[in-house]
């Protein structure tokens, strides 16, 4: 039995505005875990929590630099604009701290 014919790959078919949409959901997904990392490692200094959550990036996948340039680069951690301007800023240059 053939089945290659019967699948068509649409992903250079989504649509500008869904592409968006990913972009947006992602980034809100690794921001909400730099919370949850800067909450865990820096306000409560819970080491189990901490380790899940870095497990958690790594099964992920997120970029490690990424995860630790919001860490740190980010005065404010629940300021969204703050964090977008900062991943903007490294998404774009790939430059930690640099904004």
């Amino acid at each position: 039995m053939n089945l290659k014919n019967k699948f068509t790959s649409k992903s250079s078919q989504v649509p500008i505005g869904t592409q968006e949409a990913r972009i947006r959901n992602d980034r809100q997904a690794v921001f909400q875990v730099v919370r949850d990392l800067v909450q865990a490692q820096f306000a409560r200094g819970d080491e189990e929590l901490t380790k899940r959550l870095w497990q958690d990036v790594a099964d992920r996948k997120i970029d490690l630099d990424r995860v630790i340039n919001l860490m740190y680069t980010c005065s404010f951690h629940e300021d969204d604009e703050e964090m977008t301007k900062v991943d903007e800023t490294y998404q774009k240059t790939g430059l930690v701290g640099m904004n």
